[in-house]
């Protein structure tokens, strides 16, 4: 299906959130026109681009089998590779686990239609349950290992793997398996839109797959205008790279019978940082470093395991971390010249690239960041400028080591590279 497609921007709104337990907001400024429209696709089973603190979103009701559908055709993407599921409140996620089955296209699609008086009583009554079994009484359907992840990253850049709720349709899971991943997103306009619209939604980043991320709404538009019919723009996202997916849940999660949580996908949140919320999150295991799956593989639990991703039209060549790094760089940067007029080149620190390096023949588009982090949030911007330009014709990125946001900007830049040095 071909849409007009529209962009509203909510630079100008101010929200302001009360508690996350129950996602409540109010908006003052130019407010209403993106708001209402959003909710108004949302609940008539499109697609929505909306901002958040990693990529800009591509956005549809998670309860509805053919708005999801409808995200994979816009995308281009595998109807295989699963979505993550993001909610507005705490409460939102654990009502879901009281709901039936999913809604059905063409209605109201609010998840919440009950209304909140039954809601509330439904996760009372849930949590007088877990007491009288001894529990505590908090977040009974939430899996107990991620309570304190919670409360130190959401909202915020962490995915979590949960078993799958009844009212989740298998589109959503890419056709197989029992988890899906929830995220609470920390920017407000993404809160904001999921809250009024009343449902959670499906929403991988919004661009077409293979493609890099989109961090602007300009981004957006470059791969998916006439795919959908909104795009709001929230401005630059902050943390410019996707989530951190970790499953606490699951079998994987287990080693000889003791907790050891994996990060499935590197991002926003740091192995550092789930490290020192200690208990199990100190024996926290990395994907692809710590351990590998065939079967999660063949059949991955979230996005970012199976398909290559963040590919630019150009050739991508990274340079990884080693004691020689700056000597392969110009290298590289040397042979490279001999083959092409125009290079683009993303440096790391103080790296020189001049006129030695290149020789006379080859101009080089040089961007430069301080340290891992700088790299992490410009580089799926730095990619998509440098490919975008003509006469660019090869790309040259200086890799970081896995400290910190270094894990996660190596894991896009890995999957972007053709070629490693």
């Amino acid at each position: 299906m071909r849409f007009t497609t529209r962009v509203l921007s909510a630079l100008a709104t101010k929200l302001e959130f009360g508690s996350f337990e129950d996602g409540t907001f109010t908006a003052s400024g130019d407010a209403a026109e993106w708001i209402d429209a959003s909710r108004q696709e949302l609940r008539a089973g499109n697609c929505v681009a909306l901002p958040t603190e990693t990529v800009y979103g591509l956005a549809a009701n998670a309860l509805d089998p053919r708005a999801v559908q409808a995200i994979y055709a816009a995308k281009g993407r595998p109807s295989d590779n699963p979505l993550i599921v993001h909610v507005s409140s705490i409460r939102m996620l654990r009502s879901l686990y009281h709901m039936k089955e999913p809604m059905i296209h063409g209605t109201d699609n609010a998840a919440l239609e009950q209304g909140h008086s039954v809601v509330w009583q439904l996760l009372e009554e849930a949590e007088r349950k877990d007491i009288a079994q001894g529990g505590d009484g908090v977040w009974p359907e939430i899996p107990r290992v991620y309570h304190d992840a919670i409360r130190r990253f959401w909202p915020g850049p962490l995915t979590i793997v949960m078993p799958r709720p009844a009212c989740i349709p298998i589109e959503v899971l890419g056709g197989h398996g029992h988890t899906v991943a929830f995220r609470f997103p920390a920017h407000p306009v993404a809160r904001a839109i999921i809250e009024a619209s009343g449902v959670p939604v499906a929403a991988p980043s919004a661009n077409a797959s293979g493609r890099p991320s989109p961090t602007l709404a300009l981004h957006v538009r470059h791969d998916l205008d006439g795919r959908l019919p909104l795009i709001v723009d929230g401005g630059a996202c902050d943390v410019g790279v996707e989530s951190t997916v970790v499953d606490g849940y699951s079998g994987t999660a287990f080693v000889e019978g003791k907790a050891s949580p994996c990060v499935l996908r590197p991002g926003g949140v740091t192995v550092e940082d789930l490290q020192a919320l200690g208990d199990a999150w100190k024996r926290v295991r990395v994907y692809r470093r710590d351990f590998s799956s065939t079967e999660m593989e063949m059949n991955p639990t979230t996005p970012g395991m199976k398909y290559k991703h963040y590919s630019p039209t150009a050739p991508v060549y990274v340079v990884r971390v080693g004691d020689q790094q700056e000597h392969q760089m110009q290298q590289v940067l040397t042979k490279l010249s001999e083959q092409y007029e125009w290079i683009g080149v993303v440096v790391v620190g103080d790296t020189i690239v001049d006129e030695t390096t290149l020789g006379m023949s080859c101009k080089a588009i040089v961007h430069r960041v301080a340290d891992a982090r700088g790299l992490a949030h410009s580089i799926f911007a730095y990619l998509r400028e440098l490919d975008e330009t003509d006469h660019v014709q090869a790309i040259v990125v200086q890799g970081v080591g896995d400290a910190g946001e270094g894990l996660a900007v190596m894991n896009r830049i890995d999957k972007a590279a053709s070629y490693h040095a």
